[in-house]
Parts: structure tokens; C-alpha cells; sequence
């Protein structure tokens, strides 16, 4: 838990709910998370890494926040919560983007024992591979051939290819 974005976040709902009596009693930051009553029933969003005052960078909310006939708790809750899973997206897909295979050998434990494959990402997650390992080492080399830094996401893409019987 970061603390400082906690009481930063204390204190910028508190300045908006003397500016705005419909946050008052419905919205309130609860340890981590910002607490919205919305319909008798509790909805809640951890908002420990997640900048309140980020939403003033909006003109128009920024206008509107002190207005309740423009901006309830309710709206206020679902703007936040909304830039939160946005921010989460983004963090998941930047990941996805960022994931390379890193290593890539063919293995066999004894001399006469079937080879197997195993590959490495940046991350140094092992992944073994026992069926299709020329099939398997083809389309990787294909990957490497478009791009040396074969991501992890689109290889298992082509891998997923491979075993439903696409185009390989």
C-alpha cells in the first residue's frame, strides 16, 4: 500500500465533498478502497496505486465535480473505477508486449528417450514442450526470421495454431 497516494486521496475527496453535498455519506475511502453506495448496496474499487486527482487532468470533470446536479457519488465512483480497469488493461497488454522468449534448446534425459523442448522467457519462466518439436522449432525460427525478439504472446498464438491444425 502506498500511503502518500492514500492521503493524497483522503484529501482530495474531502476538498470535493465540501464542493459537492451528494458525494457527502456516499462516497468515502475505506483502508484501500473508495466505497460508493449506489443503490443501498456497498461497491467498492482499491484505489492504492491510483491517483484520485488524475481526473482533474479532464476539463470537463473538473468543471462539473463541484456541481452535484452534474456529478453524484454514484458517477464519481464509475469515472474512477473505469480508469482504474483501463489502467489495468493497459499495464496487462504493455506485459504482453514486453514478454520475449529468451532461450530455446532440445533436451532428451537419456540416449534413447524422446527429445523434448523447453524455451525461456525474459521473465524466466521454463516451458516444456514434448510433441511437435520440429514443427515447434520451425514456426519459431519463422518468428525469428520476421523479428529477433520473438514475443511470447504471438509464438504461443502460432503454437495455439499448430495444435488446432491451422495453416502449418
Amino acid at each position: 500500500m502506498n500511503s502518500q497516494i492514500m492521503n493524497d486521496n483522503i484529501y482530495y475527496l474531502n476538498e470535493w465533498m465540501k464542493y459537492n453535498e451528494s458525494l457527502r455519506g456516499n462516497l468515502q475511502i475505506i483502508g484501500n478502497d473508495l466505497v460508493c453506495n449506489i443503490n443501498g448496496q456497498n461497491e467498492s474499487i482499491d484505489i492504492s496505486d491510483y491517483y484520485l486527482s488524475s481526473i482533474l487532468y479532464n476539463q470537463n470533470l473538473r468543471e462539473q465535480l463541484s456541481d452535484s446536479t452534474k456529478i453524484n457519488a454514484e458517477d464519481l465512483f464509475r469515472i474512477v473505477r473505469v480508469n482504474i480497469l483501463a489502467e489495468d488493461l493497459e499495464k496487462l497488454e504493455k506485459g504482453k508486449q514486453e514478454c520475449l522468449i529468451t532461450k530455446m534448446e532440445v533436451k532428451q534425459n537419456e540416449p534413447n528417450s524422446q527429445p523434448f523442448l523447453i524455451f525461456e522467457d525474459n521473465y524466466g519462466h521454463k516451458f516444456k514442450i514434448a510433441k511437435n518439436i520440429e514443427q515447434v522449432v520451425a514456426i519459431y525460427k519463422q518468428l525469428v526470421a520476421k523479428n529477433p525478439q520473438v514475443n511470447f504472446y504471438e509464438f504461443k498464438k502460432e503454437l495455439e495454431g499448430l495444435r488446432n491444425g491451422q495453416n502449418h
